[in-house]
């Protein structure tokens, strides 16, 4: 997916939900002259996924501490995927150095030496211990961005073990020299049924009228994305053997909240049709040396834990506040700051568009000029 550069702290936690592993935002505060800087960044878009670790700058930090450190952990676990990666840093407070420095150095950001597991339980009994391998998540494909933290190494916690969808997981990051402990726990948001879209039916999107998504909720999710990426291929008018595929994503919902994580009740969004005529005419680019041809679409839904939803919510009740008011903070870390959940992806793939909405797509008034060409393989006359 396909995500933009946020603008806060709280912003966007569907972008956490959507996305795939990440770069979390790491937290410096120089006490010198009293000033702080809160710095967060996002992960590679390609791969993995855009995250954020706190919510808000903080000042109950005793600011005559020497030199002090606070565990900071962002982690999604996801049973849909092959390898889960969890981030395990520290954000420090130091009289005597610039933060700008400091965030530069990546001793001062990672631990040198950390036990990382992952405890699963069983009805409250501990039946496995996972343990997680430190990498490099630039040598993974998860590429850290530069700027203000240094971007070399990416130090994350991986594992490829397969998660129980009926366990729960307790995080437990372990500093050798001293024992201190850094943990957490979440349930794992497990599969669902998609009812509509099928992918045997072909998808309808006629202007005028909604389209209606249905799904059973899944155990332990709480809060839904649905993404539809349009696949369309485009063809050069003077030489049409020059072909290039491409898609584009439509964010249909974020933040739908279901009323439990008891799962398997039906959920159902009406999607405004013209909505996406509109996307389609603001977002592809008016190129009059091609035409287009619409292929089909994915329906990608994405889920998240309770966790991810109480962390969203809290983002919600600072719309509003001003820079001189208290914000409110959210962390389920014992010893820490940031955030551990879980979350699922799920993708109905390849659904066939229909012959009347690929005519609208190539006639309607927001969307002529796109030279989408009609099912015959002409353009709208």
């Amino acid at each position: 997916m396909n995500f933009a550069e946020p603008d806060s702290y709280y912003r966007d936690a569907d972008l956490l939900l959507r996305s795939k592993v990440t770069d979390p935002p790491a937290i410096l505060l120089a006490t010198a002259g009293f000033s702080y800087i809160c710095g967060m960044k996002k992960w590679g878009v390609a791969a993995i996924i855009l995250a954020l670790f706190l919510s808000s700058c903080s000042t109950d930090f005793n600011v005559t501490t020497t030199w002090e450190d606070i565990g900071i952990v962002y982690g999604l676990l996801d049973a849909s995927d092959t390898a889960q990666y969890i981030k395990v840093g520290k954000a420090y407070l130091d009289p005597s150095t610039s933060a700008l420095l400091i965030a530069q150095n990546p001793d001062s950001l990672y631990y040198a030496d950390l036990n990382v597991v992952l405890e699963e339980y069983s009805n409250g009994d501990l039946v496995n211990t996972i343990e997680l391998e430190k990498v490099d998540g630039n040598m993974e494909g998860l590429v850290k961005d530069t700027g203000i933290f240094a971007s070399s190494p990416n130090t994350l916690y991986k594992t490829k073990q397969s998660l129980n969808k009926d366990h729960d997981y307790t995080l437990v990051a372990t500093e050798p020299d001293n024992g201190r402990q850094i943990t957490a726990s979440t349930k794992v948001v497990n599969d669902f049924i998609v009812i509509i879209p099928t992918p045997t039916i072909k998808i309808n999107f006629l202007p005028g009228l909604n389209y209606k998504v249905t799904w059973t909720s899944a155990k332990d999710g709480k809060i839904y994305d649905l993404t539809i990426r349009f696949h369309y291929t485009e063809i050069s008018i003077a030489d049409p053997s020059i072909q290039v595929k491409k898609y584009i994503d439509w964010l249909v919902f974020s933040n739908y909240r279901t009323t439990s994580t008891s799962g398997g009740t039906n959920e159902t969004y009406d999607i405004p049709n013209d909505n996406l005529y509109t996307f389609l005419g603001n977002f592809i680019p008016d190129d009059q040396t091609i035409t287009r041809k619409m292929d089909s679409c994915d329906f990608m839904f994405s889920v998240g834990g309770e966790e991810l939803d109480t962390y969203n919510q809290v983002y919600i009740a600072q719309q509003g506040l001003t820079s001189g008011q208290v914000l409110p903070t959210y962390t389920n870390i014992d010893n820490g700051l940031g955030l551990f959940s879980s979350r699922f992806h799920k993708t109905i793939a390849n659904i066939q568009i229909d012959a009347r909405t690929i005519d609208s797509i190539a006639c309607n008034t927001f969307t002529s000029h796109l030279n989408f060409l009609e099912p015959d393989g002409t353009l709208c006359h």
